[in-house]
């Protein structure tokens, strides 16, 4: 019973936030192609291995974090992959290094440092993020 009420009302709180995101041709054709663990190359050193999901969060800015001006506090985003250090997703605003950031999914809240991010197109950002602490659902 508690699990589909969490279930329940993260998908009422997802529904109430718009997808701004601009998603260019490219990045649809990859969403939801590729499942399981991502391939690597000889360059990255990666220490666990990255899991697509391809699925939706909601994400906020830490209160203990800097805001920079015209951040929205709260917006809705896709989780790229996950792994078990790091989170990777594609959101409508730029973040910046070293932000404290907190996503939730429908299973989980984690708690996550800004570690890179990239620009894909107008309000399209690829974001990289460092675990510092999570919350698991039962």
């Amino acid at each position: 019973m508690l699990v589909e009420n969490r279930q329940q009302s993260f998908e009422q709180l997802i529904a109430s936030l718009d997808m701004r995101i601009q998603l260019t041709e490219s990045l649809i054709e990859s969403l939801g192609m590729e499942r399981g663990v991502t391939r690597t190359n000889p360059f990255e050193h990666r220490r666990a291995a990255r899991f697509r999901c391809n699925g939706e969060c909601i994400t906020r800015i830490s209160e203990q974090s800097f805001h920079m001006p015209g951040q929205e506090a709260e917006s809705r985003a896709i989780v790229r992959d996950l792994s078990r250090k790091g989170v990777g997703i594609i959101a409508h605003q730029q973040w910046y290094p070293e932000q404290t950031v907190v996503v939730q999914m429908p299973k989980a809240t984690v708690t996550a440092r800004v570690a890179r991010v990239r620009k894909l197109g107008p309000n399209c950002f690829e974001i990289g993020l460092i675990v510092v602490g999570h919350e698991l659902s039962e």
